[in-house]
């Protein structure tokens, strides 16, 4: 019925399309299972790429500013007490705290910087004590004119609380006793503490003497040239208290 070469002709194009139906087919298959998948975008990121992945091992966390300046303040007493006031340096105290000397002019300008702190550090507790010891004086019935002198005469000799290290007493004295213009700017809010009380004389000279001898033990204290017997000191102190107190 058909020619031979129309008979090969037809058996070549169904062997070719046989070949290419598998093929389509594959295809499809692919093209269902691309629909299929999520889009690239919703997929689960590596967690080191997210942002609220941990640091690294050994990753160093940034200090406080709080914490670098306590620091640096420990440190400038430390090389006070241990080498004198002189050698108080921006170099010196950045290398002790260890921090650069970047972050230590970020809190100190200079070493007057850092004295300054101290002395504001040591002031802000020790007022901070005088206001609790009064207000206790006065709720437990202590006569209100002397209180500031009697909380001041306690304030100042307190062994167990004290508003600064002696280490730190010193390092603040020796700046006053070399230049009077800082002894000057630290002595000036102190002078709301130790003036003297709106008394006739008689009363106001008994509170001043409280002021003064506390002032004294103090200095001996800070110097270390008393040596004092525990018993004594503490009669001492007893009678400073009673003298405040308008007693004999």
């Amino acid at each position: 019925m058909f020619s031979s070469d129309v008979g090969n002709g037809m058996i070549a194009a169904m062997k070719d399309s046989s070949v290419k139906a598998p093929a389509r087919a594959t295809r499809r298959s692919a093209k269902a299972a691309d629909a299929a998948a999520p889009p690239a975008s919703s997929a689960p990121k590596p967690r080191s790429a997210r942002k609220d992945a941990a640091p690294a091992a050994g990753t160093r966390r940034k200090k406080a500013p709080a914490q670098v300046r306590a620091q640096l303040l420990q440190a400038a007493s430390d090389i006070a007490t241990d080498q004198g006031v002189p050698a108080v340096t921006l170099d010196a105290v950045a290398e002790r705290a260890g921090v650069t000397k970047g972050a230590l002019q970020y809190h100190f300008a200079n070493k007057q910087g850092l004295l300054d702190a101290l002395f504001e550090q040591t002031l802000m507790r020790f007022e901070q004590q005088m206001h609790t010891r009064i207000d206790e004086g006065v709720a437990q019935g202590a006569p209100k004119h002397g209180a500031a002198a009697r909380a001041y005469l306690r304030t100042t000799i307190d062994e167990t609380s004290p508003a600064a290290s002696t280490n730190v007493l010193r390092v603040l004295v020796a700046a006053m006793m070399t230049d009077p213009a800082i002894r000057e700017r630290y002595a000036a809010p102190m002078r709301k503490w130790t003036r003297p009380d709106p008394l006739p004389p008689e009363a106001a000279a008994r509170l001043m003497i409280c002021r003064l001898a506390a002032d004294g033990l103090w200095i001996s204290d800070l110097l270390g040239y008393q040596n004092m017997p525990t018993r004594l000191r503490a009669e001492v102190v007893r009678q400073l208290e009673q003298l405040a107190l308008g007693k004999d």
